[in-house]
């Protein structure tokens, strides 16, 4: 069977951003959950580097191989890249803990922002893609 949206960069990107988004948000709500418990450290990651990772992922081809020993090796970890946001926590208080409401708060409405244009973004795609189909098969 032919999948219509397997071609699709643009479904394919968005699709990323959402699963990119969904992660970020349980990273956001894992901080939150935490925030009064001693010690624990605030985890996140860089989701417009992640995303821009994975739309590189999608234009160059997945199976490399150096055929000369000057070939630069790509990187095959999947990790998240670390977060470089200047918000970063650099404060924690006495208990060893640096969650911060504010920062989670933002982060989380952002990420909000983020899952919310990559949803209508595909939505739109979808839609094309439904007339195109509607409109071949009603000749």
């Amino acid at each position: 069977m032919f999948d219509i949206t397997s071609g699709n960069r643009m479904i394919q990107t968005m699709d990323q951003g959402l699963t990119l988004a969904s992660k970020r948000q349980a990273f956001i709500a894992s901080n939150l959950a935490n925030l009064d418990t001693p010690g624990y450290r605030t985890k996140d990651f860089s989701f417009e580097g992640a995303l821009k990772l994975a739309i590189d992922g999608q234009k160059s081809p997945t199976n490399l191989t150096a055929t000369h020993r000057m070939h630069l090796q790509g990187s095959t970890s999947s990790s998240l890249p670390a977060s470089t946001d200047a918000l970063k926590p650099n404060a924690e208080r006495n208990d060893g803990n640096d969650v911060n409401l504010d920062r989670e708060n933002m982060l989380l409405s952002r990420t909000q922002g983020a899952y919310q244009n990559a949803s209508t973004f595909m939505q739109v795609e979808l839609r094309k893609l439904y007339l195109l189909i509607r409109e071949a098969s009603a000749h």
